[in-house]
């Protein structure tokens, strides 16, 4: 009996599996190599591929527009938001679809399904980092 009582407290003070925050990833990882294309990406970075990651940084989209968006790139909250961020300072994040989200001011966490590979468009690398977006903080 005192078994049992004891392997019930052990389990109610485990965390449960969906509250577990995943681990933070940060730029000065992901960014934290010389990307050239076509290399293969360094194991700091590729061992987070299909992974549930939190990164934080500034959310801008494309045009430049602000308000609700369904797509926005997390850039490295180190480059100051000033200059071209490299393909490595930059995560292309979508939300669910039918989901939109406002685009922050300052830092914001993003937590998702990170994909670590190289995307082309016509041949020429467009992206190393994508995320699918399960929620922004």
């Amino acid at each position: 009996m005192k078994t049992a009582v004891l392997i019930l407290l052990v389990l109610a003070l485990l965390p449960a599996g969906d509250n577990v925050e995943p681990p933070a990833l940060g730029f000065e990882v992901l960014a934290g190599f010389d990307y050239k294309a076509g290399m293969k990406l360094p194991e700091e970075v590729s061992k987070y591929h299909k992974k549930k990651v939190k990164v934080g940084g500034f959310m801008k989209t494309e045009d430049g527009s602000e308000g609700e968006v369904e797509f926005f790139i997390l850039v490295n909250d180190a480059c100051g938001c000033e200059g071209t961020p490299k393909l490595n300072e930059m995560v292309f994040c979508a939300m669910p679809e039918g989901e939109t989200v406002k685009i922050k001011p300052g830092i914001a966490d993003v937590i998702g399904t990170l994909f670590v590979e190289e995307e082309k468009e016509d041949g020429v690398v467009v992206s190393l980092y994508t995320m699918d977006v399960e929620s922004v903080k």
